[in-house]
């Protein structure tokens, strides 16, 4: 262990806490340690060094006649040293693939697919944040009449996801000046990320008609506003009754709880904003900054589709099998950027 130094028999009765305590959600007493594991020590033994783990902050006894758990210092100094460990099975990468394989050609559907195979594997609640749209690349521009003053305007990026809005216009228009119109925006916007649209778009449109130019304006008008982030409209869970079901949130007040935090999206998004990294990110109980997380982990990494960001992880209580989701959610990410990406 690097968080805290510990001798080689105080790390054997730790890792037997906590292993204890995340398969039965229970105190571990020295009995229950001398019975499953081989450590060749007596449980006299076993309470002193348990003794010593509670001086050092990593465990705690709830009552007096109970054993120990891990506290957050204790899950701290666990995880820090099992980020590169357990990876998952091949039959579990199996069901991954499988799973997401069948939702690549549509981008936003297999987002949120991604939520619920999170959540299944995991046993947790699994949580997805879309990636930011403004930060893909212009695919194309489609323009729509749907009415003599109404065209709807689709915009998609690279990675296959869309946005669209309706706009208001003066008069009707025949198809082929549409299609003539979306083939000069898509074929002078190319290359573009979409949050550089609007600051290109009078620029590179400076020497057209004046029909063309006056519908090109009104365009942008409404795109400027559609392709504002609104990441609340982008976020996807599944697995409210999973988190439920864990004894820690077992009376009506912790259920109360966690379906507030579900209710509570400004919550979670700021969260994974203050916690976004490409690497692993694990935030454990009272080491959260809001009050509605602190009695649970939230494990997260981002993935990138085609240079758009998005957040994807579990969250569930501090008594979770870290080293399976922390290669879950890395696992998740490298699969849905590679699938996606490669299918379009």
């Amino acid at each position: 262990m690097t968080s805290t130094e510990l001798t080689t028999r105080e790390r054997q009765v730790f890792l037997a806490i906590v292993h204890g305590f995340i398969r039965n959600a229970e105190p571990i007493g020295s009995r229950y340690i001398s019975k499953n594991y081989d450590l060749d020590i007596s449980p006299a033994t076993v309470r002193n060094v348990m003794s010593d783990l509670e001086e050092k902050g990593l465990v705690c006894q709830p009552h007096t006649s109970a054993g120990r758990m891990p506290t957050t210092q204790g899950y701290r100094t666990y995880v820090d040293n099992i980020k590169k460990g357990v990876d998952l099975t091949e039959e579990e990468k199996k069901i991954i693939i499988e799973k997401l394989e069948l939702f690549t050609q549509d981008a936003e559907l297999v987002i949120s697919k991604t939520a619920r195979i999170l959540s299944d594997i995991s046993s947790q609640l699994g949580i997805v944040l879309s990636p930011r749209f403004t930060k893909g690349l212009f695919q194309k521009i489609e323009l729509i009449q749907i009415s003599n003053q109404k065209l709807l305007v689709v915009l998609s990026i690279k990675s296959g996801l869309v946005k669209s809005v309706i706009i208001e216009i003066d008069n009707h228009f025949s198809s082929d000046f549409l299609n003539e119109t979306a083939q000069l925006i898509n074929e002078r916007l190319q290359g573009l990320s979409v949050e550089q649209l609007s600051y290109f778009m009078e620029e590179r449109f400076s020497d057209i008609d004046p029909k063309s130019k006056s519908l090109i304006n009104k365009i942008k008008t409404k795109t400027d506003g559609m392709i504002q982030y609104a990441p609340e409209k982008d976020f996807y869970f599944s697995g409210a009754k999973n988190v439920i079901s864990n004894p820690e949130f077992g009376s009506p007040e912790q259920v109360g709880r966690i379906l507030e935090l579900l209710d509570r999206k400004d919550v979670l998004l700021r969260v994974l904003s203050e916690h976004s990294s490409s690497e692993v990110s694990i935030v454990i109980g009272e080491e959260s900054a809001e009050e509605l997380t602190k009695n649970c982990s939230i494990i997260t990494t981002t993935y990138s589709i085609d240079g758009a960001v998005g957040t994807l992880g579990v969250i569930g209580p501090t008594r979770m099998q870290y080293a399976k989701i922390i290669s879950l959610v890395k696992f998740m990410s490298d699969t849905l950027n590679y699938l996606v990406s490669h299918s379009n």
